[in-house]
């Protein structure tokens, strides 16, 4: 409640709606519903197979049935199509181009051409998290450093 909600979840959801002029209300945070679940017993709240209890069990005669039997997902955005795509040139021909690679002397050229392969491969695992983080790296350098 402290850490993850008010911490991180509310404070995204906070600036990204004020960044795009929403007006944004949470009503489960709503006092009176936070007081009614706090002083429910565990049972009601908690089961190892079922997340979101309270509001599951309160809205399943209102919602279709396949929305309780699919997994749970994360708004992601589509990061290893665009770094497959449309961020491509930006990575190959820029920010992790081989010969900017060899002049910074920051980076191991054998990796990260490992990593650009990777991505293309029909498993590119996580090498899309870590390019990213690259991209950004070089992108700041670039602006920053050799400025």
């Amino acid at each position: 409640m402290n850490l993850v909600l008010l911490s991180d979840m509310l404070v995204k959801v906070d600036l990204m709606s004020m960044a795009n002029s929403l007006e944004i209300r949470s009503p489960f945070l709503d006092q009176k519903v936070v007081d009614f679940a706090f002083g429910l017993p565990a049972e009601y709240k908690i089961d190892s197979s079922l997340k979101k209890k309270i509001v599951q069990d309160a809205f399943r005669s209102y919602l279709p049935a396949e929305l309780y039997n699919r997994p749970k997902r994360g708004f992601e955005i589509p990061l290893l199509q665009w770094l497959r795509t449309e961020l491509w040139g930006l990575i190959n021909d820029d920010l992790l181009q081989d010969d900017f690679i060899k002049k910074q002397e920051i980076f191991d050229l054998a990796s990260i051409q490992a990593l650009k392969k990777q991505l293309h491969s029909s498993n590119p695992e996580d090498s899309h998290a870590t390019l990213w983080a690259l991209v950004v790296f070089q992108y700041w350098w670039k602006h920053y450093i050799e400025a």
